[in-house]
């Protein structure tokens, strides 16, 4: 399948299907050298051409002892991602929100997505100028966002952030049904938040969001998610691991 055709496909409704929702697989994200970057471009740079895939890292303060505070992804997800995802969707091609949390690598949450080097550069921007980060890098609840360099494009192909122990099929198209489950999520984070408006103190509104998904997940998940599926599919037994 080529880069063009794939992209066609990722444009049609039907790729809204639902797999273990945003899990915190590292394996499927690939990590990488992780600092700090300037979107600012030096002195008589200039952008690439071409697109490849971009990630914005939050870093999430999480002390020892203390449990993980899933809410924060979701708190990301709501305020930042959606409206920045909003007014820069036509740089857009592909995208995904990715989670994971261990004490090696911390507690972060991602947005990845697939856009020229002129693209990303402006949703950095936006990102890093968002009065919800700026907050949340003050109060010391991010402690760091990361992104990076737009000067270099080092993962150009559809490929380049699934897992590489799967099928090249799977890695090719897995990019699709990872964009659809994203785009359910973070339509559900605008739903459950709009019913959350009465309350301005983020931290308790996005405990009381990232408790809904919990509920629809383990309420709803197995029919509306995983049944239909594994009906697409064919109803065909497959190994079953967390």
């Amino acid at each position: 399948m080529s880069k063009t055709d794939f992209l066609s496909l990722c444009r049609l409704p039907a790729i809204v299907f639902v797999l273990l929702v945003v899990s915190g697989c590292a394996a499927v994200t690939p990590v990488e050298e992780d600092k700090p970057v300037s979107v600012t471009q030096g002195p008589g740079e200039t952008l690439p051409d071409g697109e490849g895939w971009w990630y914005a890292r939050f870093h999430i303060d999480w002390p020892e002892d203390s449990p993980i505070r899933w809410y924060m992804g979701t708190l990301i997800g709501g305020e930042v991602i959606a409206p920045v995802f909003d007014e820069y969707y036509q740089d857009i091609y592909i995208w995904r929100v990715h989670r994971r949390a261990s004490r090696d690598g911390g507690h972060v949450f991602s947005f990845i997505f697939y856009s020229t080097p002129q693209g990303a550069q402006r949703i950095y921007t936006a990102i890093e100028n968002h009065a919800v980060v700026k907050s949340l890098l003050d109060s010391g609840q991010l402690t760091r966002v990361a992104v990076d360099d737009v000067t270099r494009i080092t993962r150009p192909n559809i490929e380049d952030t699934s897992d590489d122990r799967w099928p090249e099929p799977v890695q090719k198209t897995w990019p699709a049904m990872i964009m659809g489950v994203s785009r359910m999520w973070l339509d559900m984070v605008s739903e459950l938040a709009a019913e959350e408006y009465a309350t301005r103190d983020l931290d308790e509104k996005y405990r009381k969001v990232q408790d809904g998904l919990t509920d629809i997940w383990q309420g709803q998940g197995q029919h509306a998610m995983l049944h239909h599926l594994n009906a697409v599919y064919a109803y065909q037994p497959l190994l079953m691991r967390y």
